[in-house]
């Protein structure tokens, strides 16, 4: 019990530099300004570049929260415009399949037993975001649907007079921030920014875990996969208190390989519920900044995840049998399964490289 509670004090600690990492972030890409942008233009020019760099941009950094909590932080800054910061959160949906899919290589490497399952789990992950990533694309180049939702909000929030007074809050809260560029240049605490993000999010979901990694947690994770709306509401909570869907997917790559729990249709909706409580570190990051525009960018987030839910819920069955042909294929050897991992990594690099190309 002392644990637990030292647990959540430390994800406590954690929260506030997330918080701290956000403020410092947002005080450099402001000084930075235009030099910045232009940088960050270089790089991402147009939707099609801006959907890779998402993808990317999460991969490597093995989190859609830190990610988008960068890239709602930049545009409230005025360094990355809003269509492109929308677009960067559509492909960065992808970028969380990446870890989870690793961990089932491994395992297969390994030789470990249930491999299959633990391929159905994280390639009901894998293809949900493919597809909807697929549909997401083409309806914002062809319709701008995800810049007129973040347009929108933006108007409404416009008018949210309480949002305006947190970031005095949070200077209050840490008054060591400003001070700090008086002895740094703002390009190092742009890099010491995004580190103590990353750092302090990782703090967030490692003692949440440690909190839910107990016997009667996995009894009751356990529980969750008898009914599709139960386990939808229990990936939605989980979380919520460990804001990371790579984490949550993760955890359940060995208890289905191991048999604790089965990998059947059960799965995707537990994906679907964990994909919305994610949302709420980036809405964090979006009202620390105390800007409209980060809050409309920060609500494409929640869209993304809320449209995607209301799609594929009611194609729980024959999602889940093309999932379990797929992954009996992927399964079937290491070798194959290589092979899918570095086509899997390969071909939007590849894609993005000759993009690039093409454009310069």
């Amino acid at each position: 019990m002392r644990s637990k509670y030292l647990n959540i004090m430390a994800s406590l600690i954690a929260l506030y530099f997330f918080v701290s990492g956000i403020m410092i972030i947002k005080n450099a890409a402001e000084i930075m300004g235009e030099d910045l942008a232009e940088k960050i233009i270089l790089i991402i020019r147009d939707t099609t570049s801006a959907v890779f760099a998402g993808w990317i941009g999460t991969a490597l950094l093995h989190s859609s929260g830190a990610f988008d909590s960068i890239i709602v932080t930049f545009t409230a800054s005025g360094v990355l415009p809003m269509n492109l910061a929308v677009a960067t959160v559509i492909g960065a949906e992808l970028g969380t399949t990446v870890t989870p899919f690793l961990v089932s290589v491994i395992n297969q490497i390994r030789r470990k037993s249930g491999q299959k399952a633990a391929f159905n789990v994280t390639l009901s992950h894998v293809i949900y975001n493919l597809i909807t990533l697929l549909i997401f694309y083409l309806a914002e180049v062809f319709f701008h649907l995800f810049s007129r939702i973040s347009e929108i909000g933006s108007r409404l929030f416009i008018n949210a007079n309480w949002l305006y007074y947190i970031p005095d809050l949070l200077e209050v809260a840490t008054p060591w921030v400003k001070p700090l560029f008086k002895n740094i240049p703002p390009w190092v605490g742009l890099i010491l920014g995004i580190i103590l993000l990353i750092i302090a999010l990782g703090g967030i979901e490692k003692y949440m875990t440690e909190v839910f990694n107990m016997p009667r947690s996995w009894n009751l994770i356990r529980a969750t996969f008898t009914k599709p709306l139960r386990a939808f509401f229990a990936g939605l909570i989980f979380a919520i208190l460990v804001p990371s869907t790579t984490v949550m997917v993760s955890l359940l790559v060995p208890l289905a390989s191991s048999g604790v729990i089965s990998a059947d249709y059960y799965i995707l909706p537990y994906i679907l519920g964990a994909n919305i409580g994610t949302v709420f570190d980036v809405m964090i990051a979006a009202m620390a900044t105390g800007n409209p525009i980060a809050m409309g960018v920060w609500l494409v987030h929640l869209s993304i995840n809320l449209i995607g839910a209301m799609m594929f819920l009611p194609l729980l069955k024959p999602f889940s049998d093309l999932i379990k042909s797929i992954a009996g294929i992927i399964a079937e050897s290491p070798k194959t399964t290589l092979i899918t991992t570095v086509l899997f990594h390969l071909i939007p690099i590849l894609i993005l490289l000759i993009y690039s190309f093409n454009i310069t």
